[in-house]
């Protein structure tokens, strides 16, 4: 009889769990780097919170348990073990889980790691709550109460079911790419700007891989990666997650990937947008998991504007050589943004007022070359300017054209 009380009072506390980790939609031990929630986004902010979103449940639930089988003439070591065993069958001991961690790859190590760590935390919460539980006993229902109990952890469903609902800081994929630009720092942004000028690679496209892998391998994480790797030299270090025989820095991490796309530009339509299929194909390069690959394509868009317009022939960074990016009217005045490639070092200027007047300007390009394959411009002008005209030149062999771009200003649409 007591087995049996102990064995029920354990297989409920596993349930507890269960749910609570349900409703939380938080899955261990993959949400590190799954990312798919708010819980999940703030579970791998860093290592504490991680072990704190996995045992503080784990300890509450274990400390419930104690003192239901206390209660009901159960065995309380043997009600922790068995809860905690259910438990970590259901998790971590899941058959998709196992495959990860047994599947050669270069995922291997960080999911071996992750998976670990969260057995030793799920072990030490019922550890203990042990001695700790009896503590407790004003908070915990009495003996006679077991159904008090069970409201209880209802209750503490309901709580936790608040706790997500408010739980809305970060869960737009903006402040996403804004937290991953403070773990990466002003430095480590200016060197993907040089190697990435320096390969011929699209900055942007390497950004984008980046990106994702700081938010999904937040600074913490890849400490953890580079202590394993005193030990295990084999494996993937740095802010951009290259696969190495031993650690290497941030630094030439950044240097590994552009080399590996070196001469790389998404290919784009001529609407500017991406041709999906082959910027997947691209990424799964780099890192075949389905949640990478679609959390990067989204960065990616979200952080490449698409053109209002475009000139005619395209440059060899898969974009069009004058590229009107934004443009709107403040006040009296339009405020153009355009960029355009580097091989153009001046714009001839021409603008067409309603009155037929027509003024022309030269911008030179001041942006420096080192880094930028494109160059950033604004131009303010009067609302009577009703057409502007762009050509393209190259200063230095006797001011050829490269490309021009007519943009219509009467069109109703864009005020």
């Amino acid at each position: 009889m007591p087995f049996l009380i102990s064995f029920a009072t354990g297989a409920f506390g596993s349930l507890l769990l269960h749910l609570t980790f349900r409703l939380l939609k938080s899955d261990w031990p993959t949400n590190y780097s799954d990312m798919k929630t708010v819980v999940d986004s703030a579970s791998q902010r860093n290592v504490w919170i991680y072990t704190a979103m996995r045992f503080v449940p784990m300890y509450v639930i274990s400390v419930l348990v104690a003192s239901i089988a206390n209660s009901n003439g159960g065995t309380i070591t043997l009600s922790l073990a068995i809860c905690t065993a259910l438990h970590i069958c259901m998790t971590n001991l899941r058959p998709s889980i196992l495959r990860g961690l047994f599947r050669t790859s270069r995922n291997r190590p960080r999911y071996l790691l992750m998976s670990l760590s969260s057995i030793v935390f799920t072990v030490l919460a019922p550890l203990l709550s042990y001695p700790t539980w009896s503590f407790w006993r004003p908070l915990l229902p009495q003996p006679d109460q077991l159904v008090q109990a069970i409201w209880t952890s209802l209750f503490v469903g309901l709580v936790v079911v608040l706790a997500r609902t408010m739980g809305t800081f970060e869960v737009g994929l903006d402040k996403h790419i804004k937290r991953a630009l403070e773990d990466l720092g002003d430095s480590l942004q200016n060197k993907i700007r040089t190697e990435a000028q320096l390969n011929n690679v699209s900055r942007e496209f390497i950004e984008a891989i980046i990106l994702t892998e700081c938010i999904q391998r937040p600074k913490w994480i890849r400490r953890a990666e580079n202590f394993k790797g005193r030990f295990v030299k084999s494996g993937s270090y740095g802010v951009a997650q290259i696969s190495s025989s031993s650690p290497i820095s941030d630094e030439e991490s950044i240097e590994e990937i552009c080399k590996t796309y070196a001469g790389y530009y998404p290919v784009r339509n001529e609407y500017g947008d991406y041709n999906r299929t082959l910027l997947k194909v691209a990424l799964e390069s780099h890192n075949p998991d389905p949640i990478f690959v679609n959390q990067a394509a989204e960065i990616l868009e979200a952080r490449s504007r698409n053109p209002i317009e475009g000139s005619s022939s395209w440059a060899d960074d898969g974009r069009k050589f004058i590229e009107v990016t934004r443009l709107k009217r403040k006040g009296q005045e339009w405020v153009i943004e355009l960029t355009h490639h580097r091989d153009i070092d001046c714009l001839h200027v021409s603008k067409h007022f309603r009155d037929d007047v027509e003024e022309t300007t030269n911008i030179r390009s001041d942006a420096d070359t080192e880094a930028d394959i494109r160059i950033k411009a604004e131009m303010r002008m009067s609302v009577d300017v009703n057409q502007l005209s762009l050509a393209g030149v190259n200063s230095s062999n006797q001011d050829e054209e490269i490309d021009s771009l007519t943009l219509d200003l009467e069109d109703p649409y864009i005020d």
